[in-house]
């Protein structure tokens, strides 16, 4: 009975004696030394403006509000943190055996506000950092803390922000434990990155502990869930992120993911990371892999409208692997396995974030039908404009790399060895050298794209050696117009920003030659006979006409100037024919003028010359005699006769 009469008497001090703290105590009294202690120790400026109010009451606890902690030196005035309030609980027994142990804390309106200076340091990091950190003796490593508690922790409404970053509606809860053991945490926020019509929504669940021994957050459990809404978009679309565990070493500054799975929109990742410096200067390397998707399916998810393909499956299985890297100057990716429908493409990519923010990349495809890609048949795309190439220029395409291609065909034509290198700086785009292999023959290439100007600007010097022009030209407008094998230079230039713009402004000088070939559309033999016939004034030539001419040799050149192509030695033959002519073709109006002459064997060693004209279009020619040119020989054939009978056939030769 003594015993209880004792307890109950130093309880009872006790509680007068919390109550006289209670009533007699002003915690306001001491603002001025706890904000000189944190100036002392942080070198920052503790700003107590809402008063502290001590309640014993059903908690012994300490209510603050609102406050504000600044920046250190070199940084703005604003403040690095503030919250509108603030409570702490702590658990009486503990404090009457003269231990803190603080039970809940709760934050209510926290805003952190992260920040660089010019020379790259964090407001979070100390002041006045030692440039010479003194070595820990032995008596000064860390060791095992055992029954340290940690407090409940409740955020509510609270708002971070990080170089046009902010996270807001921040609701945070995590449970009680001591070092070693875990503690649930629970989360929700906002987020987004300053793009209008963005916004990441997330649901964030886990378990924490710490490694005592090692001063490291071991986290397990990890599951992120959330919507993410493009702009432009009014569905948010489901995403999750998930891993067995990680571990952050905040004195370190290091990250380890051994095993995350990433779902989004329906798409599917999964690989490992690490990261290190992840607060001062973030870095990371991983690999990921992407499950097969279906692509025409996905891609609207994200705002991405695909073509209308000839072929309907196209553009459909998706997948890939890679290795990936981020630095503060450039993120990679290496070891890069994609494919796409039956195409596979490896390689290497990788993407300068300072500066210009260059583009790197080696990569190769084994084969693709790119027939499959084309537009459906009758479909007409639509032509870049003028706006379109403006645009372009100010966000010009700074790129260095080469493509390779080791087998492709398109519009019956089989293309392999297909080699680019392009260069692509202050919106000039270059590809140089190009090489490939078409249908037994050989072209090589120099393309330069200059959108420097107001108007665009296209150089080419191309050269063909060998090709079938019939399988060149299956997949064009001339289809079907000449056949052959062909040696082709080209080299002219072109301003635009059209097809059509292309077309009408082109310069430059064409060398053509065709051996072995056809010319359809075209029967110069029916054509000759026809004129013979009017001439003679006998009967049309029985036989049919062909529409077309075959030649043994079909060469000439070019001059072209503002979409008009002249020539002045046009040539085609054969064992029993050759045609010779000059005249122009316009590339933009399809329009020819040719006037040719074509002399054909009509018994051995004699050859009657015929006279044609030639108008039109070049992919709907009409033939015809040349009258004018039929009705000048003649009268001078008649002149000459004349001379000749009367002794004079030598006066115009004079």
């Amino acid at each position: 009975m003594r015993n209880f009469k004792v307890l109950g008497g130093l309880a009872a001090g006790i509680g007068v004696l919390v109550c006289g703290v209670w009533l007699l105590v002003n915690p306001n009294h001491y603002k001025g030394r706890i904000a000189a202690a944190v100036k002392e120790s942080t070198g920052r400026e503790l700003q107590l403006t809402g008063d502290i109010k001590l309640s014993v009451f059903p908690w012994i606890a300490l209510e603050l509000g609102p406050a504000t902690l600044g920046n250190p030196e070199g940084f703005s005035e604003e403040p690095f943190l503030s919250f509108t309030h603030a409570s702490v609980r702590v658990k009486l027994l503990p404090l009457l055996r003269e231990r803190l142990q603080v039970a809940r804390v709760e934050i209510d309106g926290l805003n952190v506000q992260l920040r660089k200076n010019a020379e790259g340091r964090g407001n979070w990091q100390d002041a006045h950092p030692s440039p010479h950190p003194v070595p820990k003796t032995d008596a000064d490593q860390d060791v095992p803390r055992t029954g340290t508690p940690f407090a409940r922790l409740s955020v509510l409404h609270g708002r971070l922000s990080y170089e046009g970053t902010t996270v807001e509606n921040i609701h945070l809860e995590t449970g009680s434990a001591a070092a070693d053991q875990v503690v649930p945490v629970r989360a929700t926020f906002d987020a987004n990155r300053g793009i209008p019509g963005e916004q990441i929504a997330m649901n964030a669940q886990f378990n924490l502990s710490e490694d005592a021994q090692l001063v490291q957050w071991q986290i397990a459990a990890v599951n992120f869930s959330g919507t993410l809404t493009r702009p432009g978009s009014d569905r948010p679309a489901h995403w999750d992120l998930s891993a067995p565990a990680l571990q952050v070493n905040l004195t370190q500054q290091t990250l380890a993911v051994p095993a995350f799975t990433l779902s989004y929109a329906g798409a599917h990742v999964n690989g490992q990371l690490s990261a290190t410096h992840i607060f001062d200067d973030l870095s990371m390397t991983g690999s990921a892999t992407l499950a097969p998707l279906v692509l025409r399916e996905f891609a609207p998810r994200l705002g991405v409208t695909l073509p209308t393909t000839r072929d309907a499956k196209a553009l459909s299985a998706l997948s890939a692997t890679a290795v990936f890297a981020y630095g503060a100057n450039a993120v990679s990716l290496s070891n890069l396995a994609l494919h796409l429908d039956d195409t596979q493409l490896q390689g290497h990519i990788q993407f300068h974030t300072g500066g210009k923010g260059a583009i790197e990349f080696d990569l190769t495809a084994d084969q693709v039908d790119l027939d499959r890609y084309r537009a459906p048949q009758g479909a007409t795309a639509d032509q870049p404009s003028a706006v379109d190439g403006a645009e372009r220029s100010r966000t010009p395409l700074d790129a260095r790399g080469t493509f390779t291609l080791k087998a492709a065909h398109f519009a019956r034509m089989d293309l392999s060895g297909l080699r680019i290198t392009l260069l692509a700086e202050d919106n000039v785009i270059h590809l140089f050298p190009i090489d490939a292999q078409i249908d037994g023959g050989r072209y090589s290439g120099d393309i330069t794209w200059d959108v420097r100007g107001a108007v665009p600007t296209l150089s080419v010097d191309e050269h063909l050696t060998g090709v079938d022009m019939a399988r060149l030209l299956a997949g064009s407008a001339q289809k079907g117009r000449l056949s052959g094998r062909a040696t082709l230079n080209l080299k002219a230039t072109a301003r635009g920003a059209t097809l059509d713009a292309f077309l009408k402004t082109l310069s430059g000088h064409l060398d053509a030659n065709l051996a072995n070939g056809a010319l359809e559309g075209i029967d110069v033999g029916y054509e000759m006979g026809r004129a013979q016939a009017l001439i003679d004034k006998s009967a049309a030539p029985p036989r049919d006409n062909t529409g077309h001419t075959q030649f043994e040799v079909f060469q000439t050149s070019a001059q072209i100037t503002n979409g008009v192509a002249e020539t002045h030695d046009l040539t085609i033959a054969s064992s029993a024919l050759k045609v010779t002519g000059q005249g122009s073709a316009n590339l933009s109006s399809k329009a020819i003028d040719f006037k040719l002459l074509a002399a054909v064997a009509t018994a051995p060693a004699r050859t009657t010359d015929i006279p044609l004209k030639v108008t039109g279009t070049y992919s709907a020619p009409t033939v015809r005699p040349d009258i004018e040119a039929v009705a000048k020989d003649q009268l001078k054939q008649r002149l000459q006769d004349v001379l000749k009978k009367n002794g004079l056939q030598g006066l115009f030769s004079k």
